[in-house]
């Protein structure tokens, strides 16, 4: 701060920001805000090394969030004009690396400001990748994107790091998932193809320069021009394998010391990157088709409980009252949602909801799998994961007796089969808060009952656990009846 309480990057910020085209910019000045870059995300590094040692880490305060965004928008706004002013000018090959440099820093704290726009799962404005672009024409026009500075990347790799982190904000990941995310790929991706001709069994991205777009999938409709770039991920492939089983090791390879909290939110990001990026993954699994839906709506009632009330019939209930979400398009494995900002602010990943197209038609059990939406917009975008079509609310019976009232254990639960190509697994969703206490139950059926021990987790969420279980044996309807009052 000075004698005004002018903060030192603001008064930096400004003479870059509102110098005119035409004036040459100080290196001294430049120099300070390269530093600048730097210093921002070294401050913002230490803020974030807290959140990594915590297994629930708690939501970064919005305000310190939207601070960052702003900064390092700025920051890289303000590198990538000293860049593109320099070209016109005549140049030496000294003064090309230094355009290089300059662009590298830029790109880096772009790379930043996508990750922090993640953090509040929100999409990168399209004014900051238009400047994106117009930094990278730039820079291939005097043939510097692979001209790397001692020891660093190239703005290649840095243009491929922005891509694919924006590729991970897909509305899944938190912020230590995606912190380690970033810090992942600093240390890994490297040598990165960014290219202007396509390579149908390398490439799986691509942008277009001219436009102010982030990078999408590539498809059969897409259409290339002269300034659209493909990007290739399969050397990826190999890379996550070997990060994977360095975990299994207990190594985890971004520079910090493993723990059991590390551990986690770095295989989550594996999960993730491995869906997206791995050849081998994408080869074994075929994404389910998604139909559009567009003007249809869904009813939807929020939670454990009350999903277990609608299922019941229990209507009555005030947490099961239904809302209306608008349908963006269904698949076979669950379906694409709009809600409002107020409503999509509340949703917590992994909550367990009931929903259904119509009173008439039966309630089907999903959960929360992701929510986004772009920095511009208002209305959330919803991808929630079908976990059955086919719930039933009961009751199971605990087959011992609790030592204080001598009564049997009773569980709320919902029996939810899945059903896949491989066939009909059953399985149980239950409280979290009462997963452990019991593990043997009587589940009751039209024809008495089955005694049956869980025996392991296969999903959870938001204070919910869903359940695999083994047949023990089979017991009688009347005894089923008398253990179950």
């Amino acid at each position: 701060m000075d004698d005004a309480s002018t903060p030192t990057f603001e008064r930096v910020l400004s003479e870059f920001e509102l110098a005119p085209a035409s004036k040459a910019l100080d290196a001294a000045a430049v120099a300070v805000l390269v530093n600048l870059q730097r210093s921002a995300r070294a401050h913002y590094a230490k803020v974030l090394d807290t959140l990594l040692c915590e297994e629930q880490p708690d939501e970064l305060p919005l305000g310190t969030i939207r601070a960052a965004q702003v900064l390092h928008r700025r920051i890289a706004d303000a590198l990538a004009q000293v860049a593109i002013r320099q070209i016109p000018r005549p140049q030496l090959i000294e003064d090309q690396a230094r355009i290089a440099e300059i662009a590298l820093s830029s790109l880096r704290a772009r790379a930043d400001e996508i990750k922090w726009h993640a953090y509040e799962r929100t999409t990168m404005k399209r004014t900051s990748w238009r400047q994106t672009y117009e930094l990278v024409r730039a820079i291939e026009s005097i043939g510097m994107e692979r001209r790397a500075p001692a020891g660093q990347a190239n703005c290649t790799d840095a243009f491929a790091h922005c891509v694919l982190l924006a590729s991970l904000n897909v509305g899944i990941l938190n912020a230590p998932q995606m912190e380690l995310a970033h810090r992942w790929l600093s240390a890994s991706a490297h040598d990165m193809r960014v290219e202007p001709c396509f390579d149908p069994d390398a490439h799986w991205y691509e942008l277009d320069l001219a436009r102010e777009n982030g990078p999408r999938r590539i498809t059969s409709a897409a259409e290339s021009t002269t300034t659209t770039r493909f990007f290739a991920v399969s050397s990826l492939g190999a890379k996550l394998a070997q990060a994977r089983g360095k975990l299994y090791a207990g190594q985890i390879a971004v520079g910090i010391p493993p723990s059991r909290a590390v551990a986690m939110h770095f295989g989550t990001f594996l999960d993730l990157a491995e869906r997206l990026w791995s050849p081998d993954w994408r080869r074994s699994s075929v994404r389910a088709e998604r139909e559009k839906a567009d003007g249809e709506s869904i009813e939807v009632v929020l939670g454990y409980e009350a999903a277990l009330g609608v299922l019941r019939g229990d209507d009555q209930a005030a947490t099961s009252a239904p809302t209306q979400w608008s349908l963006r398009d269904r698949s076979r494995s669950g379906i694409g949602a709009l809600v409002t900002m107020e409503d999509g602010a509340r949703l917590p990943l992994g909550a367990l909801l009931a929903f259904r197209s119509s009173p008439n038609e039966p309630w089907q059990l999903g959960c929360i799998a992701r929510r986004i939406r772009a920095a511009e917009e208002n209305l959330w975008q919803v991808g929630v994961r079908r976990l059955t079509s086919d719930p039933v609310a009961l009751e199971l019976a605990g087959s011992r007796k609790e030592a204080a009232g001598g009564e049997p254990v009773a569980v709320p639960a919902i029996y939810a089969p899945i059903t896949n190509d491989a066939g009909r697994t059953d399985g149980l969703v239950i409280a979290a808060k009462t997963f452990g206490r019991v593990n043997d139950f009587l589940l009751p059926t039209t024809g008495g009952a089955f005694k049956i021990r869980i025996n392991r987790v296969i999903d959870r969420g938001e204070h919910w656990v869903r359940v695999g279980f083994e047949v023990q044996g089979k017991q009688a309807a009347a005894a089923s009846k008398a253990a179950s009052k």
